[in-house]
């Protein structure tokens, strides 16, 4: 069962007190290199870096949608999430872990099998990311109960129930962070028209989302986002677009966290 009164809380909180991230000025960062992610430093430097997996094999599963497979070191193990599609073109997001960095891969285990689409492979890879050994995972899809992001995780092997971070109009790219008990959901805006990154932030390794905030601004026109968090210090990076879409450019926002 989904939290659905996550999404409202988050109403009703959001504007009670002080933003929770104080940002600094978007500034222009080099395109990230294949197989890399976002991180930032704690004294707010943003960079995209080498992935600590590369060129691994892929999880066993004739149904897998090879380009969404995302992966992540974490203390002692590797893990792969991944879209599977079904007969149908709906999908199932499964993951295995790895005790060889990536080299073969265990029994795949369903962590959300309730997409309703139709999309088979055309659909917005998960994003993947780890604290200790435990796996926190972000992707978007078509759910019984509305189109949305969702957040799921494993802590000491065991998968907790998926959460929705946001319900909306339109399937989008998510990115995920987390440290300690903190979990950063970035995301495309779901709904309207306008092009923006939003976040989603929890204080409770993702149980609830308690606070919802935009890192982009109004003039920038905004998709695929990154996120990183380090301390007191969150990084945001998304590729900024032309109006005329004659051009784009990657850009990144750090901010202090206040929550």
């Amino acid at each position: 069962m989904r939290y659905r009164f996550a999404v409202g809380l988050l109403v009703l909180l959001a504007g009670c007190d002080q933003p929770p991230i104080e940002w600094r000025d978007p500034a222009a960062i080099s395109a990230p290199p294949p197989a890399s992610h976002l991180v930032v430093d704690s004294a707010g430097h943003a960079e995209f870096v080498p992935d600590s997996i590369r060129a691994v094999a892929l999880p066993s599963d004739p149904r897998l949608c090879a380009a969404s497979v995302q992966t992540v070191l974490a203390t002692s193990h590797a893990y792969a999430i991944w879209w599977s599609v079904r007969p149908d073109s709906s999908a199932i997001l499964y993951s295995a872990a790895s005790s060889d960095s990536g080299r073969t891969w265990g029994k795949p285990a369903a962590v959300d099998t309730t997409d309703v689409s139709s999309r088979g492979c055309n659909r917005p890879p998960p994003s993947l990311t780890s604290v200790g050994d435990d796996m926190y995972s972000a992707y978007s899809m078509i759910a019984p109960e509305g189109t949305g992001v969702f957040f799921a995780h494993t802590m000491q092997s065991m998968l907790h129930s998926p959460v929705a971070v946001i319900y909306g109009d339109r399937l989008v790219a998510a990115a995920i962070a987390a440290e300690g008990d903190r979990v950063v959901v970035a995301y495309e805006e779901p709904n309207g028209r306008r092009e923006q990154i939003d976040l989603a932030l929890s204080t409770t390794q993702g149980h609830i989302f308690e606070r919802h905030t935009t890192a982009t601004r109004a003039v920038d026109v905004a998709t695929s986002p990154a996120v990183a968090m380090a301390g007191q210090q969150i990084a945001v990076s998304w590729v900024e677009r032309r109006l005329d879409a004659s051009a784009s450019s990657r850009i990144v926002r750090v901010g202090r966290v206040t929550w």
